[in-house]
């Protein structure tokens, strides 16, 4: 989960949604604290579907699973079972 979780802010950082010195813990709203918006998720949605080999479902792109990079987590781990 950690891996998913760091791969995650790396990938943020490295397209520029995320700035280096900004801390980002694993239960913050990326919503509320401006990381991501609509189009953002998308992309991460990308990304985690090409990382992981996995198809995220339209239903699952909701605020619950994609708010915070610990609820990303868990949901990439669940598909990948």
């Amino acid at each position: 989960m950690d891996a998913i979780i760091e791969d995650v802010r790396i990938f943020l950082k490295t397209q520029g949604f995320l700035k280096e010195n900004v801390p980002l813990h694993e239960n913050d709203s990326l919503t509320k604290t401006g990381v991501i918006d609509s189009i953002i998720m998308l992309e991460l949605v990308d990304f985690l579907e090409s990382k992981y080999n996995i198809e995220i479902p339209v239903k699952l792109m909701t605020s619950q699973n994609f708010d915070t990079l610990a609820t990303i987590s868990q949901s990439v781990m669940k598909l990948k079972q």
